[in-house]
């Protein structure tokens, strides 16, 4: 791992981790800003959402940001921890700045803080694909496969040669035998 990895995922994390440790200590003053987008929810057919379930779900997921966070942090399953802060962070920046229910000002805002999210989304995503040098499972396997023909290459080789071989010895002991005989 380079030192700016080992330095940009806690710094990455950071932002994750706050809103997580928010979310569980705070998780009442959410309430309001998902019952906004309430009416959306019951067009998507997932139906209005009650404030003690809100409650309990940013309770859940903010935990979910604090253990992927600290994991990423960490280096702990960090490609894991990386999809899954880019996963809330989409969700949650829809619900966070529902563009499509505002308009002027608060329209601007709404799609500031969703170009944040995504531009974290984004960066959690890097994150997500850095395999710290190691190469890919896709390469990894074409490499076997490859290598696999190249020793099956040589086996055949070493059986015609070895068959030769076989061949040449058995020639000398024909001979040797005959010349015993003879």
């Amino acid at each position: 791992m380079t030192i700016i990895t080992a330095l940009a995922r806690p710094l990455l994390a950071v932002p994750f981790i706050a809103s997580g440790v928010d979310a569980v200590r705070n998780a009442p003053d959410h309430v309001e800003t998902v019952e906004r987008v309430n009416p959306t929810f019951e067009q998507l057919g997932i139906g209005e959402l009650s404030a003690g379930t809100i409650t309990t779900l940013t309770r859940a997921v903010g935990a979910v940001r604090i253990v992927a966070g600290i994991g990423m942090a960490l280096g702990k399953k960090p490609r894991i921890a990386a999809l899954t802060l880019a996963g809330t962070e989409l969700a949650l920046g829809a619900v966070r700045n529902p563009v499509w229910l505002s308009e002027g000002e608060e329209r601007k805002q709404h799609i500031a803080g969703l170009v944040s999210s995504i531009g974290l989304a984004g960066g959690a995503l890097v994150a997500a694909g850095d395999r710290r040098g190691k190469p890919s499972l896709g390469w990894r396997l074409e490499n076997h496969r490859s290598h696999k023909d190249d020793l099956n290459a040589l086996a055949e080789d070493y059986e015609i040669r070895l068959d030769e071989q076989r061949a040449k010895l058995e020639d000398k002991i024909a001979k040797v035998k005959e010349k015993a005989k003879s």
